[in-house]
């Protein structure tokens, strides 16, 4: 493989804009397929509650970002592909090389193109989308549908109003149902404290929860205080309170999610599937770049394919599905603590980076 410098500035600013046109077309029809779908999944609740106006459009724009930064990647695979769908269709990647232009240098101002976007998207990720999904949340659970805001996420733990007093936990897991670290303060007359009580967790079983290692501490007139081990407490709190502040991944910048692990290991409490979700927020961004060298390796490999742009657009699908099922099944894993939380993040990245080397290595000059 040969490799010299640029012919001209010419051919790479021409190569990165066949890419760059393509993937900002199929970014805005992956966007509008996701938001089309995602208003039809919605629909009914916008009917039920009002949300078909200036409420709705609302919603809707503070959920874009979040799509957006989810369908980067896919974006630039089906960018690629359709892109040197068409250069190879009117013979143009053919031409190049019969000027002696190599498969790398064709390649080096799309990956540059695609590290712009990989930054992007990370930037992206850090600042807009926590603050858009948040808001988004809050406006469809509190605003349309008029869910009372009972608990709220405060110095990173979670107070809940009872009604015999106020509840405090150190993390809730919301796939297990599962508080860590819960206090329950029980309030007598002119707001004093009368009862605490402490669980080390507890657990939701579909009518109530389970506590474990309970404590209860009363506090005398005298101001002395009394410690016993009860069998356990009521806890005046559903899952359906705890939704609204327990903080998905994407609600989190990765500051704000390194923070609040550090917090919960200073508890003496198990990160768990945060440890993954911090993980994937360095990762993800990589997929872009992934992408789109996979793509140009499988335009150019072994020779230049003649793709028509409906085979390059499903191709792109089938890849990126491929894409997001390996990034479900090792994040699970990992979040299960089958396996380590690094890997977990970064086996999806690793496989197809080693694909989409080995496809361009495999391939020959014409």
């Amino acid at each position: 493989m040969k490799f010299r410098p640029r012919l001209s500035p010419t051919i790479d600013r021409y190569l990165a804009m066949q890419f760059f046109g393509p993937f900002m077309v199929c970014l805005a029809a992956f966007t509008g397929a996701y938001l089309l779908g995602d208003i039809f999944d919605r629909f009914s609740d916008l009917v039920h509650y009002g949300g078909l106006g200036l409420l709705g459009l609302e919603y809707f724009a503070l959920r874009i970002p979040l799509m957006v930064s989810q369908l980067l990647p896919i974006a630039c695979l089906a960018g690629v592909l359709l892109g040197f769908a068409l250069l190879n269709r009117a013979g143009e990647v053919l031409a190049f090389q019969q000027l002696g232009i190599s498969r790398l240098e064709m390649m080096l101002p799309v990956l540059a193109v695609a590290v712009g976007i990989s930054l992007f998207d990370f930037a992206l990720s850090e600042t807009v989308v926590p603050f858009a999904t948040r808001e988004a949340k809050y406006l469809y659970v509190v605003q349309m549908k008029k869910w009372h805001l009972r608990a709220v996420f405060a110095n990173r733990h979670i107070w809940v109003r009872t009604r015999a007093g106020f509840l405090a936990a150190d993390s809730y897991e919301r796939k297990r149902y599962v508080l860590r670290g819960v206090t329950a303060y029980s309030l007598g007359p002119h707001y004093s404290v009368q009862r605490i009580f402490h669980a080390k967790s507890a657990r939701w079983d579909g009518h109530g929860w389970k506590t474990e290692d309970v404590t209860r501490y009363t506090l005398e007139p005298s101001g002395a205080v009394k410690t016993a081990e009860p069998p356990g407490f009521w806890i005046d709190v559903s899952p359906h309170d705890l939704d609204l502040v327990r903080l998905d991944p994407e609600e989190f910048s990765l500051w704000e999610l390194d923070r609040y692990i550090r917090e919960l290991r200073r508890n003496g409490l198990d990160p768990g599937g945060y440890l993954v979700d911090r993980d994937l927020k360095y990762a993800m961004p990589f997929a872009c770049l992934i992408m789109v060298a996979l793509g140009i390796g499988l335009s150019l490999d072994p020779l230049p394919r003649n793709l028509s742009l409906g085979r390059s657009f499903g191709l792109a699908l089938v890849i990126g599905f491929g894409y997001w099922l390996a990034f479900g099944i090792t994040s699970s894993l990992g979040e299960s603590e089958l396996l380590p939380a690094w890997f977990a993040a970064w086996a999806p990245n690793g496989l197809f980076a080693m694909l989409a080397v080995g496809i361009f290595l495999f391939g020959e000059e014409r």
